[in-house]
């Protein structure tokens, strides 16, 4: 399990994340909701490495991570899909996927099992990266995350600017990742209906603090559409 403990991070005079304390349980698919600005992408940064948290602790499967560069972040298992895909979109498909692989021995082509993840993938692996829609350049970005083989996956609002039927394909990948594979996923997202959805767990943000949690199938229950919109 992925453990958060008293994380605290600071832009200027800025407090932006306050004592963040959260867990992602093994196998699970554990979504972090909350408006604009709350600190959820400065929290997926510093649990990367790519922004060095202030104090406090970040601990994946019991290995502690704060002092771990953001490549040995990746060689213990984590993955990164950011905000906005950061696809290189004079590279092919295939050769974006195979830069997901630059943590480890290299393949020579693209596994069988990235492609059946995202069939469209496979009849555009020729097709320059920046040339793909919206969607499918998400569906790109995810699959050059899965090729470092990571155990947890970690999602920054992959639903984005994205048509209904390319968020419910990647709905259904994220599942079966979680339930077919074992992988752990870790997804921040502003769109309640899809959270509810796919989450195992849930945690709210507000203003750089947890605020909340629980069980994603009680998340109606629970107020948390409430709680995101104000």
């Amino acid at each position: 399990m992925l453990e958060v403990d008293r994380l605290n991070q600071y832009y200027g005079g800025s407090h932006i994340l306050r004592d963040v304390k959260l867990t992602v349980p093994d196998g699970k698919l554990t979504v972090l909701l909350g408006r604009n600005g709350v600190g959820k992408t400065t929290l997926l940064r510093c649990l990367m490495g790519v922004v060095p948290a202030k104090s406090g602790a970040i601990a994946w499967r019991g290995e502690q991570l704060m002092k771990l560069s953001t490549h040995a972040r990746v060689a213990q298992g984590l993955a990164y899909v950011p905000q906005g895909r950061d696809i290189f979109p004079r590279l092919s498909v295939e050769e974006n996927l195979l830069v997901g692989a630059a943590s480890r021995k290299a393949p020579k082509q693209v596994p069988e099992r990235i492609y059946a993840l995202f069939p469209v993938l496979k009849d555009m692996r020729n097709r320059r990266g920046g040339d793909l829609s919206g969607g499918q350049q998400q569906q790109l970005a995810i699959g050059r995350a899965l090729m470092s083989e990571p155990q947890l996956l970690i999602l920054d609002e992959p639903t984005e600017g994205i048509q209904p039927s390319i968020i419910q394909d990647i709905g259904r990948t994220l599942r079966q990742l979680v339930e077919d594979m074992g992988m752990t996923v870790l997804l921040v997202e502003q769109y309640y209906d899809f959270a509810k959805a796919v989450a195992d767990r849930y945690w709210v943000m507000s203003r750089g603090e947890i605020i909340a949690g629980g069980d994603g199938a009680n998340m109606d229950a629970d107020g948390v559409r409430g709680l995101i919109a104000v």
